[in-house]
């Protein structure tokens, strides 16, 4: 149980800092390196637009991340946020492939939070079978 647990307190802290890491003042100025030969303008709206539908991405993880620091407690108690977290991993990693490929996302950058992804999920599947054991 304390590897549940001690995955339970990382995704919290990792999924809460992400929330910082999409607040529009810290994440506008990235965009540039992220889509790098898309001309995004910080003047414009849609550039308002985007960086806000970032910070709702940030928010729900940062949500996620609450509920898993909480359940940290008691882990079975909030066992159903590890397949809550696996399966929003994996929608964010399609979502990662589809930016790669039409969206103009950097290769590196997708391939970054690719890993990342793949990470969470197998520790969130190790996380698992271990509360179950």
């Amino acid at each position: 149980m304390k590897y549940t647990r001690n995955w339970l307190i990382a995704l919290g802290l990792w999924y809460v800092f992400n929330a910082v890491l999409t607040w529009p003042s810290v994440f506008g100025p990235g965009l540039s390196t992220m889509y790098p030969g898309v001309e995004l303008s910080a003047t414009e709206p849609i550039f308002r637009l985007l960086t806000e539908a970032w910070v709702i991405v940030g928010i729900q993880l940062a949500a996620i991340g609450v509920v898993a620091l909480w359940g940290a407690r008691n882990p079975m108690k909030y066992i159903a946020v590890i397949p809550v977290t696996i399966v929003t991993e994996i929608v964010d990693g399609i979502w990662d492939i589809y930016s790669i490929v039409y969206s103009y996302e950097a290769t590196w950058v997708g391939v970054v939070t690719l890993v990342i992804h793949v990470i969470i999920i197998l520790t969130g599947m190790v996380a698992w079978r271990k509360a179950h054991a």
